[in-house]
């Protein structure tokens, strides 16, 4: 009965760990609007507070590739409804310190928590929607980063003036409740296939038992990975593609204020990018299937279009102009990502969707990682933003041509 109902109402599967994944950006990202309060009381300095995302950060990036092998292996339902729950308590656990090195370690064990939620999504939606449908699966899914951003900008400094930072994490926390809830009721198990085994030989029957339930193995999957030529160049693709997108929330405040424009307005910036962005990833499967577009041929489009709107970006002088342009930017930059993720798992092979799709995702997560670095220092070197929108440019550019050797797939 469950399995039929599961199937009559895939969207509400579909919509349970959407929320659960936003849920993983919206602990992570609750720490900026709040950051400055709890640094006052604890006497944080900015390299301190910082160091409160990167811990969050090393934690996700340690756990991508075991989530995908678990996701793979065991059930993704209760993998999920765990690590929405720790992730839960640990927010909670951050209303409760009493010292920096306390936050330090809980926002590590956020992070834990987080980096297996990816994988776990990707499994249950290769599982419940059928190949032609995952696309656009997967496109909502994928909102959930600029989905949970933007809550955390939205909701953090209004509960952080009404209750205080202690209260806002619990607030925060709470909403796991309700994402638990609707994990258990509309996420079902992945049935495991069973078969007639021969009897008298115990290491044949096991062995046809274990083809049977089609388990993965321990590491089949992340070295079908890495020795598959295709997924490494969308590999490499998505890393530049990412360099962009994570630039631009990054900067974009900092060159609207280079500009003459207030932080206030620099943050209206980068929210109308980041609600454009989440429209676009929600449509971006059903584009392409309406386009008649191959997930290759959608991302080379979606790329060349990047580079387009960064140049037209970095004209703008005018408010209203950053206002309009960063929307249709927004909209474009968060195409590509449905496409890669659907075209890592299409290559995988079903048994291995969660594998690919985590591997993936830590690929991608890198840029986050070494972008600010290389950005950063570029100023430095230049004195300008200016120049952040060259290697924009570029890397929108490298990441196109890395498709162009892509093998032409399927339309999705």
């Amino acid at each position: 009965m469950g399995a039929e109902q599961n199937k009559r109402n895939p969207y509400l599967s579909l919509a349970a760990v959407t929320l659960a994944f936003t849920f993983t950006f919206l602990s992570r990202y609750i720490w900026s609007p709040l950051m400055a309060d709890v640094s006052n009381e604890f006497g944080i300095n900015a390299t301190q507070a910082g160091l409160y995302m990167s811990a969050f950060f090393a934690g996700y990036l340690v756990t991508q590739i075991p989530g995908g092998i678990m996701a793979d292996r065991y059930q993704p339902k209760y993998i999920l409804i765990a690590c929405t729950v720790l992730g839960g308590v640990m927010t909670a656990a951050m209303s409760f310190i009493t010292n920096y090195e306390m936050g330090l370690v809980i926002r590590v064990i956020t992070g834990i928590s987080s980096g297996c939620v990816m994988a776990q999504c990707s499994k249950v939606v290769a599982t419940t929607f059928e190949p032609k449908k995952r696309a656009s699966a997967m496109g909502v899914v994928l909102a959930s980063p600029p989905f949970g951003i933007t809550l955390a900008q939205s909701i953090g400094a209004p509960l952080n003036q009404a209750v205080g930072w202690r209260n806002t994490f619990l607030i925060v926390a709470a909403i796991v409740v309700i994402i638990v809830a609707l994990l258990a009721v509309f996420v079902q198990p992945i049935p495991r296939k069973t078969a007639a085994v021969p009897a008298g030989n115990p290491a044949v029957a096991q062995a046809a038992a274990t083809k049977a339930k089609g388990q993965a193995g321990l590491l089949e999957g992340l070295v079908g990975f890495f020795t598959n030529k295709q997924q490494l160049l969308l590999g490499v693709s998505g890393f530049m593609f990412m360099f962009v997108t994570v630039g631009f929330a990054t900067w974009t405040n900092r060159y609207a204020q280079s500009l003459g424009f207030t932080p206030v307005q620099g943050g209206m910036i980068i929210t109308c990018y980041s609600i454009a962005g989440i429209i676009a990833s929600c449509l971006s499967g059903s584009i392409a299937v309406k386009c008649r577009m191959s997930h290759r041929n959608f991302l080379i489009a979606s790329l060349a279009a990047m580079g387009v709107m960064t140049v037209l970006f970095s004209m703008q002088r005018g408010y209203m102009g950053l206002i309009v342009v960063g929307c249709v930017y927004g909209a474009i930059s968060y195409l590509p990502s449905t496409h890669y993720t659907t075209s890592a798992m299409m290559l995988a092979g079903e048994r291995y969707t969660a594998t690919a799709a985590s591997t993936q995702n830590l690929l991608f997560q890198l840029a986050s990682l070494i972008m600010p670095i290389i950005v950063g220092r570029a100023i430095d070197l230049t004195g300008s933003y200016s120049f952040v929108w060259y290697i924009f440019l570029g890397c929108s550019v490298i990441a196109a041509v890395f498709c162009l050797f892509v093998k032409n797939d399927r339309q999705p």
